[in-house]
């Protein structure tokens, strides 16, 4: 049968290009559908902040009129010299199990990104390496969590026979039994107590795009010379903070300060799959209430730590090691305050080098739980 590509940048088949992942993931058990609002929002070239510093391509693969794949091919205009090799970037791949669908998908995606004068391409990402970075190669049972996405078994290997290979790998780690772990940390000092002239402060909500610029920069310098880093920008940022801002408490997110001068931050979300995934990603009327109603009274089990880093100058030093695990003394601290929270967390985006942060998560007792895989190839 003949598989016909479609661009998809607007219209009906701009809509099959978000919808397909739910329509075509549904008989798969592990598998939970984000909202459809959330994909508009991250997809949608006049929606999506990432169209502000970047362009893109999406394609759709129909047989006999059905929607079997997907794609994306995109330059970020944010991403600095000589990241990736100059590479252009590929994301959105959600397929059937056919060489015949994913084959033509790639060739589309590679054709595009030739013409925009690039030579390799990496991936997959929805949409940069700020957003959902990466195919899921391990941990597809673990429980959805917000910012981490699902993908099935098959695709790596169409990903292989495509001509990639392995770039890099991220990983997730979890801290299980909150309660116990709380607990323990709470019965010992704070390492934050070492050093008299620093300050934890939660995101003072009525100042919030002050606190969110100051998290950005300090984000920003404190991964600038790691593997595939691109700059968070100010847009995106803004663009989760106003997403999430009705479910993050104030004393989610928090920066460190010596002597008043800011130089760490951290933030915890909460996993909204926990309010979702039983509604389906388009919700009737009447899941629209549950929703406002888990929205309003939900006491959420888990969560994501999405931002953590101190400035550059900290690095590989003891002023830096203590740094790190005040940061996380405080999110424990601040997580056994809100009461409610008795299930998980995850550390995510933890690059398959960095020994030390390995090191601090192991001893405060996360273990790893999901990768996410980064392929390239010479186009």
């Amino acid at each position: 049968m003949t598989i016909t590509l479609v661009p998809a940048n607007s219209g009906k088949e701009l809509d099959d290009f978000i919808d397909l992942p739910a329509r075509l993931y549904s008989g798969f058990p592990e598998y939970t559908p984000p909202l459809r609002m959330d994909r508009e929002s991250v997809l949608r070239p006049d929606k999506a902040s990432f169209f502000k510093h970047g362009s893109a391509c999406y394609w759709v693969a129909y047989r006999d009129g059905q929607a079997v794949g997907r794609i994306s091919a995109q330059i970020d205009k944010a991403q600095p010299k000589g990241v990736f090799e100059d590479a252009g970037l590929f994301g959105c791949l959600d397929a059937i199990d056919d060489p015949d669908v994913t084959r033509p998908l790639f060739e589309a995606a590679e054709t595009w990104l030739r013409e925009q004068g690039r030579a390799r391409a990496i991936g997959p990402f929805l949409l940069s390496i700020n957003g959902e970075p990466g195919l899921l190669v391990e941990g597809r049972s673990e429980p959805p969590l917000l910012m981490v996405p699902w993908h099935p078994a098959y695709l790596e290997q169409h990903v292989l026979a495509n001509g990639y290979a392995r770039a890099h790998d991220l990983h997730y780690w979890r801290m299980e039994d909150l309660p116990a772990r709380i607990a323990a940390f709470r019965s010992r000092p704070r390492f934050s107590d070492r050093i008299a002239t620093l300050t934890l402060r939660k995101i003072d909500m009525k100042n919030i795009a002050r606190d969110i610029e100051i998290m950005r920069q300090i984000y920003n310098d404190a991964w600038k010379k790691n593997w595939g880093f691109v700059p968070l920008e100010k847009e995106d940022l803004e663009a989760i903070s106003t997403e999430l801002k009705p479910f993050v408490k104030s004393e989610f997110g928090f920066i460190a300060e010596l002597e008043g001068r800011p130089v760490a931050v951290a933030m915890f979300i909460p996993n909204l799959y926990e309010i979702t995934k039983d509604i389906g990603p388009v919700p009737s009327f009447i899941g629209w209430m549950k929703l406002g109603i888990r929205m309003l009274f939900r006491r959420f089990q888990t969560g994501n730590v999405i931002l953590f880093g101190l400035l550059s100058e900290y690095h590989q030093s003891i002023g830096g090691a203590v740094l790190s695990r005040s940061l996380l003394d405080e999110m424990l601290h601040r997580l056994s305050e809100y009461k409610e929270h008795t299930g998980w967390m995850e550390a995510g985006w933890v690059l398959e080098e960095n020994i030390p942060i390995q090191g601090i998560l192991q001893e405060y007792g996360f273990k790893k739980k999901r990768t996410l895989r980064l392929f390239d190839k010479s186009i």
